[in-house]
């Protein structure tokens, strides 16, 4: 135990070190089935689960944050959909599979500071519908701070191909524990090119000041003439859910940001709306982000994202207001 009053040894890394330390960390948890290298990443925990709700949260760190040191809005939107699930998935059977539909996001305008809470709640089933989608809601709060307020559909799907089966979650494992960091030399194929892509990340963030994240998941959006966005995100492990598609709170966040980037002089991200239409599969995902209102003080962007075979994943509608 350190002496009282002493920083944790990770805490006198310095913050490259920390980030290698992280995917190091996410890479061990990943060896063991029932989460996704991108929650183990991010240090996901689950510090409370009641009977209809629970509690989730990420740590503020160098690998998820931006230049004022608060939760980039990918890693954020991450956690909202998980909070949002792991509220449903107290109503199904551990280790069943579940698919996002629709996510709605509100914020209200206070900074993702300190170390948020996410609390999503459970609704109830919609009723009428064949599918019968499982409705859930969250806040997200720092402190007495609220952040932000939002809303999904879940469905239940089969199994995945080939008679695997979902391991339970963490919190869905008495006997869950983080596991202590990987030695680099003990990696296999996959997780070193995991490790790859995050050491191109750390250089790259060094040299032109872009977060770690952004080009650790590749989303850095680019005007398009005339108007618009567009994103390009390169996929692997590193972005992967548990049956190998693109985590869909990471979806989110390359829609946002690259909404973002059409509408410059817009600043404030006010909701999003995204509709998932398919899995995210393929080598590269493309995103366009296009603007259908552009005012004074508020802009709509509708943006879209692309996988295999020009197959539509998402559909997102977001709103966006000029900063006081």
């Amino acid at each position: 135990m350190p002496p009282r009053g002493a920083a944790p040894a990770s805490m006198t890394l310095n913050p490259h070190e920390r980030i290698r330390r992280r995917l190091l960390a996410g890479l061990a948890a990943d060896r063991v089935p029932g989460f996704s290298f991108t929650g183990h990443f991010l240090d996901t925990t689950w510090p409370w689960v009641g009977s209809d709700r629970a509690h989730v949260t990420i740590p503020p760190g160098p690998w998820c944050t931006d230049l004022l040191g608060r939760i980039e809005l990918t890693a954020f939107l991450m956690t909202v959909d998980i909070a949002l699930s792991t509220a449903t998935r107290l109503f199904i059977i551990p280790g069943e599979r579940l698919a996002t539909t629709n996510l709605h996001a509100r914020f209200t305008g206070a900074p993702f500071d300190g170390q948020p809470v996410f609390e999503g709640i459970y609704e109830g089933e919609s009723k009428g519908d064949a599918v019968g989608q499982l409705l859930s809601r969250a806040v997200v709060r720092s402190g007495e701070t609220s952040l932000c307020h939002a809303s999904a559909t879940f469905v239940r799907l089969p199994p995945p191909p080939g008679g695997r089966v979902l391991t339970p979650l963490p919190w869905q494992q008495p006997d869950f524990k983080p596991a202590a960091p990987l030695d680099p030399a003990e990696l296999d194929v996959r997780e070193r090119e995991v490790m790859a892509a995050g050491e191109a990340a750390i250089a790259s963030s060094a040299a032109d000041g872009i977060t770690f994240l952004r080009h650790f998941w590749d989303i850095r959006p680019t005007p398009v003439d005339g108007g618009g966005a567009h994103s390009r995100m390169l996929t692997g492990a590193h972005t992967a859910n548990r049956v190998g598609h693109v985590q869909g709170g990471l979806l989110m966040g390359l829609a946002a940001e690259t909404a973002m980037a059409a509408v410059p002089r817009h600043t404030v991200l006010s909701n999003i709306t995204a509709w998932f239409l398919s899995p995210g599969k393929g080598a590269a995902l493309e995103c366009r982000a296009t603007p259908i209102h552009t005012g004074r003080s508020f802009a709509v962007v509708k943006t879209e994202i692309l996988g295999e075979g020009g197959v539509r994943v998402l559909e997102a509608v977001t709103a966006h207001a000029t900063s006081a």
